[in-house]
């Protein structure tokens, strides 16, 4: 999850991963690796900016 979290912190606007599907830019749909409990989750682009923490 770890290169989409990043890519996408970074701007990266083109569809770079499952074209076939995701066809919404800023938005990445990942899964853990766990087999016997698979979790699925939907990252996305916001215009919220995060605060350094002290």
């Amino acid at each position: 999850m770890y290169q989409y979290v990043f890519a996408l912190a970074h701007g990266a606007q083109e569809i770079w991963y499952y074209s076939d599907w995701i066809k919404t830019p800023g938005v990445a749909i990942v899964s853990c690796n766990d087999s016997l409990r698979p979790v699925i989750m939907k990252l996305e682009v916001t215009d919220i900016e995060s605060k350094a923490e002290e």
